[in-house]
């Protein structure tokens, strides 16, 4: 099998919260690579961009009709990628930080590592219930 097909095999395969969490996983560590980068800095920019990308994907997604996610779930992630968005702007204008946008990304990631333990205790639950 080609390293290719391996790779393949494994996208298609694998949970789709734990895919989501190695991009915010991924996207994060190049946001804390540059936390003390100048806001002028190419890198810090890039990965700005890619976190900012991410966040607008994601809010398209949470914004389709058929999206399975709660109402309510949905509502607060879409209000999150709004404040992304907002203080990114204010990142690449040289007035602040990127502590917030670490925050929210490890706040995801943390609730995808329990979403995706749940999947994983519910996939290996005996249902038998003594049948």
């Amino acid at each position: 099998m080609s390293i290719a097909a391996y790779h393949q095999t494994i996208a298609e395969c694998d949970d789709p919260r734990r895919i989501e969490y190695r991009v915010f996983l991924r996207i994060t560590l190049a946001l804390e690579n540059n936390r003390d980068a100048d806001w002028r800095s190419a890198a810090l920019k890039d990965a700005l961009w890619r976190n900012l990308e991410l966040w607008n994907t994601l809010r398209a997604d949470l914004l389709e009709d058929g999206n399975a996610l709660p109402e309510a779930l949905r509502a607060g992630l879409v209000s999150l990628s709004f404040a992304v968005n907002r203080n990114t702007q204010r990142v690449l204008r040289g007035e602040g930080g990127i502590d917030l946008l670490l925050h929210i990304n490890r706040s995801v990631m943390q609730g995808l590592q329990g979403a995706a333990q749940a999947t994983r205790e519910l996939a290996t639950e005996d249902l038998s219930y003594g049948t």
